[in-house]
């Protein structure tokens, strides 16, 4: 029974969260709406999301970002510069060499995801931020000012 309900409950929390962003923020739901499309779509939260890697970018598509179930991480590069980091449950963020030729879906501007143990990313049309939501690991990937802790 509890791998019925883990999943669900993911789900269910993806969406509390963005429906109280959206609530929050009456302009980035404006601007999402825009997003060619992609208003009405939760990006990694399909049946099975929580033991399936998930592709997802920024709705520019200058950041692109894999989250894998196991380990439990997620990993982002700026296309731009190259420029990457993966952060895990524990621990700082870690500046990373990667390649991800799959831009995957496309966020929503504004929308959070939010993945087991507590990790979860918040977009913009061009910034990625992914952080420990109970801890003190993050990283931003932007054009300028992209760090991590």
């Amino acid at each position: 029974m509890a791998r019925v309900e883990a999943p669900l409950a993911v789900a269910a929390m993806t969406a509390a969260v963005w429906l109280l962003v959206s609530a929050l923020d009456q302009s980035g739901s404006a601007s999402a709406s825009g997003a060619r499309g992609a208003s009405g779509h939760f990006a990694c939260s399909r049946p099975n999301r929580s033991k399936v890697a998930c592709h997802f970018s920024t709705p520019s598509g200058n950041i692109r970002c894999l989250w894998t179930p196991s380990p439990n991480n997620v990993a982002c590069e700026l296309l731009a510069s190259g420029r990457g980091y993966r952060l895990r449950p524990s621990g700082k963020a870690k500046a990373i060499k990667l390649t991800l030729r799959r831009r995957g879906e496309t966020l929503p501007t504004n929308q959070q995801l939010v993945f087991p143990q507590s990790l979860s990313c918040h977009d913009t049309r061009t910034t990625m931020t992914c952080n420990q939501d109970f801890g003190l690991g993050f990283f931003k990937l932007a054009r300028k000012g992209s760090r991590s802790a």
